[in-house]
């Protein structure tokens, strides 16, 4: 079975138009070329894929199917166009990689920095996922690399050390953990938290720690990034575990407080995953080159030094 591509951009027209008319106006043709496309697409699959009443038109069940594979077709085809459009600018590829907030927020910025002053050519497609997500993602092919948190299981991937960071416990100035420098998780559950979306390595993290202390862990506020936290908690609407690296400019501000979380997996690895190293499109092996070097030139982090 043969498609002709113009025809299933005017088959999805019509689709998404809902009728014969709309559609060709959508494409430019006149109405009667758009019906004559669509007869004969429906005599080259052998199934009728529109249904055909006074309101315009429908797609049968095989016309949604042939629907959602064509525009997805469209689409990739369209992404091949604008690459290479740029690859014809000078462009000399895509590095992809999908990250979880800790490397985004913290990490990736300085490391991307330093690989574009020398890769100025590549253009990196870069998007902020949970690390269940990202985990995902690599497995499936949607992107080159992944960097999550090292609990998180990754099956076959390929999987190399990136960051480690610290977790603390955020608190009001005015709680009553305000005045201490360290405590154990066990001792904040009885507080209401403002916790990162499920999926979150953080997240993750700290409902396996109150399950293992029989205790329920208490989400008051849902926040999806790190400032968030921290402004909720700075409102006095709960307490809060980030990393330290995404604290640390904040935490000699009159409405935090910061203290060490006594927990032996308060310290915690970040990981690059590959599917197959060997396999990576040049762009991206360049990009995790520079990032396994941008990581083996970081010692462990400092414990934190409370005032």
């Amino acid at each position: 079975m043969r498609f002709d591509l113009e025809s299933l951009k005017i088959f999805i027209a019509v689709v998404e138009e809902g009728s014969l008319a709309k559609g060709s106006l959508r494409q430019h043709l006149v109405a009667s070329a758009v019906s004559k496309r669509m007869s004969d697409l429906e005599s080259d699959v052998g199934t009728p894929l529109l249904y055909r009443h006074c309101r315009g038109v429908s797609a049968t069940p095989a016309g949604e199917a042939l629907y959602h594979h064509a525009k997805k077709l469209v689409e990739h085809l369209r992404t091949i166009a604008g690459e290479l459009d740029e690859y014809s600018q000078g462009i000399r590829g895509h590095a992809r990689i999908h990250v979880n907030l800790s490397a985004m927020v913290q990490y990736l910025p300085k490391d991307l920095e330093s690989f574009l002053q020398s890769n100025g050519q590549i253009k990196i497609d870069l998007m902020e996922q949970t690390s269940d997500q990202v985990v995902r993602a690599v497995a499936i092919g949607s992107t080159d690399i992944g960097i999550c948190s090292e609990t998180i299981q990754i099956g076959e991937l390929s999987s190399h050390r990136y960051k480690t960071d610290v977790l603390v416990v955020i608190v009001p100035q005015q709680h009553e953990l305000a005045q201490r420098s360290k405590v154990s998780f066990s001792e904040t559950l009885e507080f209401d938290y403002i916790g990162l979306q499920p999926g979150s390595s953080i997240h993750k993290l700290c409902k396996e720690a109150a399950d293992a202390c029989g205790h329920e862990f208490k989400v008051r506020i849902q926040a999806s990034s790190f400032e968030g936290v921290r402004n909720m908690v700075s409102a006095g609407l709960g307490i809060g575990v980030l990393p330290l690296a995404s604290v640390e400019p904040y935490r000699f501000n009159s409405l935090l407080s910061t203290l060490e979380l006594d927990e032996p997996w308060s310290v915690r690895h970040l990981q690059i995953i590959v599917r197959d190293l060997d396999s990576l499109p040049a762009p991206s092996r360049l990009l995790f080159e520079h990032l396994t070097a941008a990581a083996a030139s970081v010692g462990e982090p400092s414990p934190l030094a409370m005032a």
